[in-house]
């Protein structure tokens, strides 16, 4: 297999990111061989670490899976002289990252305007909940809270129930992949300019294009969008999750052919036929007794007898996988999106790799996530000449 291409490896990040946000974008861009230096407090390092942590552990899997490929230095910006050093650090940084609430580093003395003075070619990263202007720029923006807002919790759940949130960080990582693609256009931009740009990505408008089959189906006077597992406005039949002897199955068969395949299948070819049936229309009119049906015959098989059977057929379908069937997939060992390390902090463990692939071949990992101010002394000594007395001495005093 080739090995795994490095555009990056002459790039250096400044990581002052935290939590999902920031550090998968980050984690992303030390993928394709980017110097990362994740930048953290001296006295708790970024939230994420205490996130199911087990007893005894410094930081938890969460961590561990957000922060590959990272150095980690400790770094007090609210003194003065942890600001000077900063200011140092960024004299040879390619770019600098944040996920503070708006205006926070203009506020520390350590804005774009300051920054780009001292090294006019950096590139200024920020991703926070709605952006660095307008009225809501300053709101609380965790993503469960993006969620509701963006209108994804408003289209998730059933129909006769409450709004849901997705189960996992969807909108962390929507944004982070668009804070990535901005901060990759922002390289080539200064490649063909010698100048730094700013980079500004908001959680809230990342999430807007996942809401394209919801805002079209509000365009045609559907108003109930909250329709479980079904399709927005629940105008594709059949469309929807059904219970095998072993767990869920997914099935979507709404074009004719499929559904008149899933039909024969069934050993009910004549449901094809049924007037109620025949139309996609009155497949979606009557898609809770079409379900019922479907589901009657699911219930006698196995989830993978199932899947092998409907896939054979061209009938759209997938199983509905637990987490630990997903972490044991083959497939994905396979093709090197999981991996299985021996973390220095947390033993052995099963990561996933970036999903970025140059050239077929799988991303690299060079470094497990990293202690809170692992390279300290290294970096300090290299990068500012410190000496360990020095060193020692910023320690002593807390600014790093």
């Amino acid at each position: 297999m080739n090995e795994p291409i490095q555009p990056l490896d002459d790039i250096r990040i400044i990581d002052l990111t935290h939590y999902v946000n920031g550090p998968y974008a980050t984690m992303l861009l030390g993928y394709l061989g980017a110097d990362v230096i994740k930048v953290e407090s001296p006295q708790w390092g970024d939230g994420i670490r205490s996130v199911y942590r087990q007893p005894g552990q410094k930081s938890g899997v969460p961590f561990a899976l957000m922060n590959s490929n990272k150095r980690s230095i400790t770094l007090n910006l609210k003194s003065d002289e942890g600001k000077e050093i900063f200011k140092r650090l960024v004299k040879k940084a390619d770019v600098v990252v944040e996920n503070y609430e708006a205006g926070t580093m203009d506020r520390m003395g350590l804005g774009y305007d300051v920054l780009k003075e001292i090294n006019p070619r950096l590139i200024y990263a920020s991703g926070t909940g709605y952006g660095q202007s307008g009225p809501n720029r300053n709101l609380p923006a965790f993503d469960p809270i993006i969620q509701a807002e963006s209108g994804i919790m408003a289209v998730t759940g059933e129909a006769d129930g409450p709004p849901l949130k997705a189960g996992v960080v969807i909108v962390d990582v929507l944004g982070a992949t668009h804070l990535c693609a901005g901060i990759l256009a922002a390289i080539r931009h200064r490649d063909r300019t010698g100048k730094g740009v700013t980079v500004e990505i908001s959680m809230q408008e990342a999430a807007l294009p996942t809401l394209a089959m919801q805002i079209g189906a509000y365009g045609m006077g559907i108003r109930q969008l909250r329709e479980g597992n079904g399709s927005a406005g629940g105008v594709l039949a059949p469309y929807n999750t059904y219970p095998a002897r072993d767990g869920w199955i997914t099935i979507m068969a709404a074009q004719p052919a499929r559904f008149r395949r899933l039909c024969e299948l069934m050993g009910q070819p004549e449901l094809a036929d049924d007037p109620r049936y025949v139309k996609l229309a009155g497949r979606s009119k009557n898609r809770a007794e079409l379900d019922r049906a479907i589901a009657q015959w699911t219930m006698t098989m196995p989830r993978r007898q199932l899947m092998d059977l409907l896939a054979a057929n061209d009938v759209l379908c997938g199983v509905v996988k637990e987490l630990h069937e997903v972490m044991t997939e083959p497939h994905l060992f396979e093709r090197g999106a999981l991996r299985e390390i021996d973390h220095p902090q947390l033993g052995r463990m099963t990561i996933f790799n970036s999903p970025l692939r140059l050239g077929g071949a799988p991303s690299a990992m060079k470094s497990p996530s990293p202690a809170l101010g692992a390279d300290n002394e290294r970096f300090y000594n290299e990068e500012l000449g410190l000496s360990a007395a020095e060193v020692a001495a910023l320690r002593d005093r807390k600014v790093i």
